[in-house]
């Protein structure tokens, strides 16, 4: 609810104003106003000038659902996939959005390193639904009804990113204008880090009456612009070649240390003019003048002096794990050489053909399928390279409008190439079977490998668990708490990232990863037998206790030091959702 309709007491009968800010000191102070003080300030909101989106704020179901139902996730345990017994689990969401990036605030907020998604582009034909009706061009309403479904989720997924995190949104011509001035409130236009534009189609449209649109758009923000980073790697192929060597810190080339320009003569940088001595058999290089060694300096054979790339002091701290390397050229000239880490400049117009969806999004479904199972998927290796640029080895990425997968994909791509540890959190409804009949046979068959005979491709290898959104009553009676914390126990694993069962019992349960432990204790009065088992784990130990109210118990535990850290269940969800639904 916006806070013109707040003001006012009804809905439905004002637009909301993104602009007003929803603050708690703004809700107390105004409910200490009379009648008179909020009538005039109404008046003053109505006609003072604005900027920013008006849209009608529209109830929406799935959302009117949660003032009375809770979500939480189950999981369909047919449906595990291990390869890796050691590995990170990835999590596949079956489930509106909605519902699923609540059950998320509880588990990872400010835990996500990286959200890309590809929400419904809302082009008038019928590509998505809004309270169970398809969304068509002759809807009035259409613009606002995307609107407020993007709002609302833009704003609960900007709180799971990490201080360092990015959010990409891909999009096209028709809601672009939108979705920036919601994303420029949410994340604050400071934030912006750029707009991509893609030449996915560049065949167009045919039919077209004017142009014949065969680009789109990928919206990037930061949640932090001044913390924020993007990779040092390359996505352009022909640069990425270039980077021929490469270490235990990853690609690199070899590059001219003498810096040949105007501004970089010796007349100019005095400081980075001085000898470099070298071995005769070019295997030890230093600044300290040794007896047999070669004396080289940045002159060029014409004998233009030149300047070395850093001073002294810096050469001496990079000059270790053979950073610089000595050559001898055609001439029978010396010359040092330095290692250039894989890099490049981003530009904001991408067309390399691996980004055309038709032979890299839709034929590669083909080929996993063999048919067409999904309209317009996204290039999988335009998924890879912003995800390349903006995760680390081990991200756990986002996507709340999974499709077909892609994003998945991507990231199991990504952890081949390079032995990274990154994991992925998928979610999408099960509308026309995209979940069940598209999204995670995709996932399965890139994990496990697919195609029979020369045309089979190997498995990518990764662990994934398949979750169903659920619900119970939001009644906070104590049977329901306790019903609460029963059906928690999936998300709770989810939480802590500890899945394997050592102990399951009607009041307890044990999972286990690795040294890392996971106890639920469902009836304080078995409180004896679970500190027997303690006494036999070795590690430390996340303990989950139910609790009518916020009793955490920790005198109990004292005799475990800090290998036992204990929080109450479920008053912790409750009040996750609280901030959600009020």
């Amino acid at each position: 609810m916006c806070v013109a309709e707040r003001l006012h007491g009804r809905m439905g009968d004002l637009h909301c104003y993104p602009f007003l800010k929803t603050t708690t000191t703004m809700k107390n102070e105004y409910e200490n106003w009379s009648k008179e003080d909020l009538v005039t300030e109404i008046n003053k909101l109505r006609t003072r000038k604005k900027y920013g989106l008006v849209w009608e704020d529209t109830k929406e179901d799935v959302v009117e659902e949660c003032k009375n139902h809770l979500p939480i996730l189950n999981e369909v345990k047919s449906k595990f996939i291990e390869t890796n017994e050691n590995g990170r689990v990835n999590i596949f969401i079956n489930g509106d959005n909605f519902h699923a990036l609540s059950t998320l605030l509880y588990t990872h907020k400010e835990s996500i390193d990286v959200i890309y998604i590809d929400p419904p582009y809302n082009t008038g034909a019928k590509d998505w639904k809004y309270n169970n009706d398809y969304v068509d061009v002759n809807d009035q309403w259409r613009h606002s009804k995307w609107i407020s479904m993007m709002y609302r989720r833009l704003v609960m997924a900007r709180k799971l990113l990490t201080k360092k995190g990015f959010l990409i949104c891909a999009i096209d011509e028709n809601e672009i204008h939108n979705i920036r001035h919601i994303l420029d409130e949410i994340f604050g236009e400071n934030n912006k880090v750029g707009t991509v534009t893609v030449l996915h189609n560049p065949k167009g449209r045919n039919l077209a009456k004017f142009f014949s649109e065969n680009s789109e758009f990928m919206l990037v923000y930061a949640k932090d612009f001044n913390s924020a980073e993007f990779n040092s790697v390359a996505i352009d192929e022909v640069v990425k070649e270039s980077f021929n060597e490469s270490d235990e810190q990853g690609n690199y080339r070899f590059e001219p240390f003498m810096r040949v320009r105007t501004t970089w003569s010796r007349k100019n940088k005095p400081n980075n003019y001085y000898p470099i001595y070298v071995s005769k058999d070019f295997s030890k290089i230093t600044l300290s003048k040794e007896k047999g060694y070669l004396e080289i300096y940045p002159i060029t054979p014409d004998g233009r002096e030149w300047a070395w790339k850093n001073i002294p002091e810096s050469f001496k701290k990079l000059n270790k794990g053979n950073y610089f390397v000595a050559k001898e050229d055609e001439n029978g000239r010396i010359q040092i050489f330095h290692k250039y880490r894989e890099q490049q400049v981003f530009r904001n117009v991408w067309t390399d053909k691996k980004y055309f969806s038709e032979f890299n999004g839709t034929n590669l479904l083909k080929k996993i399928f063999g048919d067409t199972v999904f309209n317009y998927p996204k290039s999988l290796y335009l998924v890879e390279d912003i995800l390349r640029m903006t995760t680390k080895n081990n991200s756990t990425v986002l996507d709340f409008f999974a499709g077909s997968g892609t994003t998945g994909h991507a990231i199991l791509e990504l952890n081949k190439e390079d032995g990274g540890n990154r994991r992925f959190i998928l979610c999408t409804n099960n509308e026309g079977g995209i979940a069940d009949e598209v999204c995670f046979p995709r996932l399965e068959k890139v994990i496990k490998g697919y195609g029979n005979g020369e045309d089979s491709v190997h498995g990518l290898e990764g662990n994934l668990k398949y979750f169903k959104t659920s619900f119970v009553s939001s009644s906070k009676t104590d049977a329901n708490k306790l019903t609460l914390t029963k059906k928690a126990v999936d998300m709770l694993c989810i939480k802590e990232e500890t899945y394997r069962e050592y102990l399951i019992t009607e009041e307890i349960k044990i999972f286990v990863q690795g040294k890392k432990h996971l106890a639920i204790l469902l009836d304080i009065e078995k409180l004896s037998e679970l500190k027997k088992h303690f006494q036999l784990i070795e590690g430390k130990i996340k303990l989950y206790i139910f609790s009518l109210g916020s009793d955490l118990y920790e005198e109990e535990f004292e005799e475990f030091g800090d290998k036992v850290t204990v929080s109450p269940i479920p008053e912790a969800i409750y009040k996750v959702y609280k901030r959600i639904f009020q």
